[in-house]
């Protein structure tokens, strides 16, 4: 009876060790470098993570299969990016769950195009750069519906969204789906913002994921990575210089294009988003 007793005592502490040396590992998130996930570096940088007794750790991942695949086989616990790649990239197959909204696009993501194609109907046979599976590439998809346009009318050329703004201001594309700075820095070759995600309001949306493994081992580690979030974001609000100059040095982004970049979303608060807000 002793030794039936001692040995449970092991077992549970055995699987006490285990969890708790789960939960002491980094929560690893993906995301690429955009404005809309300042905040989370804002987090880090401040030690709001480790306030709430969460250890965190950002990876930047430029390459959108790559991050799938690192979800897929344990790699990374989370990924923040934007619904429609989750959509795209099958979240139930992934068995990823979105728990929080970080940013509403409210213009930072675009298409830019040369001075001569004025609506997006002159898109027609003209070359265009975008990222398959990115914010972008959705946004430039549903602009195309609009115009009862498909694929198949432009001259597709696909690179991501950050060399397709470069090809464009290089001169080597009519036109390019992309973000900011690129948007901002369209004029410098002649050329204008044919369209935004401002004349989409609520399109395009930027969440974090985790793991559904990862959620149901360790809930609260998710809870507090939520409470942090919230914690940075008062501290912007309260401090937005400082707290901008801080995102913009994580972000590795010139302080003033960050500044720039930040006009064209809406971070997410615990109030309605301005998207949705009844005015």
């Amino acid at each position: 009876m002793h030794k039936l007793i001692i040995s449970s005592i092991l077992a549970i502490s055995c699987l006490t060790s285990t969890l708790s040396a789960a939960e002491n590992k980094p929560l690893t998130v993906g995301m690429t470098t955009w404005v809309g996930y300042g905040l989370l570096h804002l987090a880090q940088q401040k030690g709001f993570f480790k306030e709430h007794g969460v250890d965190v750790s950002l990876t930047t991942v430029q390459d959108k299969p790559s991050t799938a695949a690192a979800i897929a086989t344990g790699r990374l616990d989370g990924w923040a990016t934007t619904v429609d790649t989750f959509i795209f990239y099958n979240a139930k197959k992934l068995d990823i769950k979105q728990v929080l909204a970080v940013d509403f696009s409210m213009g930072g993501e675009g298409i830019i195009a040369t001075g001569d194609i004025k609506t997006v109907a002159d898109l027609k046979g003209r070359t265009l750069g975008a990222e398959e599976g990115s914010s972008t590439y959705f946004f430039m998809l549903n602009l195309l519906a609009d115009s009862g346009m498909e694929l198949k009318d432009v001259k597709l050329q696909s690179m991501r969204a950050g060399d397709a703004g470069a090809a464009f201001a290089a001169g080597r594309l009519d036109a390019a789906a992309t973000w900011d700075p690129w948007l901002s820095k369209a004029k410098e070759r002649g050329g204008h913002i044919l369209a935004n995600s401002e004349d989409k309001p609520g399109l395009i949306v930027d969440t974090v994921a985790f793991r559904s493994d990862v959620i149901a081992k360790r809930p609260n580690d998710v809870k507090n990575f939520i409470k942090a979030y919230f914690e940075a974001y008062d501290f912007w609000k309260a401090a937005p210089e400082e707290a901008n100059s801080i995102m913009a040095k994580a972000l590795g982004i010139k302080e003033d294009e960050f500044n720039l970049s930040l006009a064209g979303l809406e971070f997410v608060s615990r109030e309605p988003p301005r998207v949705y807000r009844r005015v």
